[in-house]
């Protein structure tokens, strides 16, 4: 009997220490891990801490410990009043030292999305037979084709602008755009995923002249038509 509980006491004994081992273990692993947030897309500068968070542009991750950058973001809420100082890559960390206040300036993801200082933004609405069914998405290039009257009352239709850059769609921009797969990613279900929100609220990158072109165009008696463009066409304008 008094074997039996010697060797009863020494597995109890055994399994305690393996038990400590093992919670030791866990303990460090646990410790060289932290949440930090990433970038899911390329962000670009003047995009405000409400809109990461609204378009799924970050997300929180496990990563290592030690590939932690000073300044990491754990808490989103402190974003609500920065805007970005500059571009951020996909998969880059979001740290505090990338963001400045939105009291500052630095402009809208609009005006940050424009990709030369001699462009802007113009923006016209259509109906669905003339912006080709509502499906232009932001980064989609166009024609623009008007309808006038001729002098002898005859209508004439012609390109007034090839090769137009898209740059948004109602409120979505390219950057936005690109971050809808990544937060689609975790259905498995096609069918659960949200159908694409469709607008005919155009906003083009032109430069200053052709946008008083657009702004004329669109406001007078003409019918202005968006031919929209394969992705691998460059057009001659013939």
């Amino acid at each position: 009997m008094a074997a039996a509980a010697i060797v009863l006491a020494l597995v109890a004994g055994i399994g305690v220490y393996m038990y400590a081992s093992g919670a030791d273990q866990r303990a460090q692993e646990n410790a060289s891990f932290v949440s930090a947030y990433v970038a899911n897309a390329d962000i670009a500068k003047g995009t405000t801490g409400p809109e990461l968070v609204q378009a799924g542009l970050i997300s929180q991750e496990k990563v290592a410990k030690g590939s932690v950058p000073p300044g990491i973001i754990t808490d989103v809420n402190t974003l609500a009043d920065l805007m970005t100082a500059g571009p951020i890559s996909t998969k880059q960390f979001i740290t505090s030292g990338s963001f400045v206040s939105a009291k500052d300036g630095g402009g809208g993801v609009f005006s940050n999305s424009i990709a030369a200082d001699d462009l802007v933004a113009v923006t016209v609405t259509v109906d669905a037979d003339h912006g080709v069914a509502n499906q232009i998405t932001p980064g989609d290039h166009v024609n623009m084709a008007t309808t006038t009257t001729g002098d002898d009352g005859q209508a004439e239709t012609s390109y007034m602008l090839t090769n137009v850059k898209v740059l948004a769609v109602g409120s979505n921009t390219t950057q936005t755009a690109a971050a809808a797969p990544a937060a689609d990613a975790s259905s498995t279900d096609a069918a659960a995923a949200p159908a694409p929100q469709l607008s005919g609220v155009l906003t083009f990158e032109v430069s200053q002249a052709d946008a008083l072109r657009i702004i004329a165009a669109n406001s007078g008696g003409s019918r202005l038509y968006m031919v929209l463009l394969p992705p691998t066409l460059t057009p001659t304008g013939k």
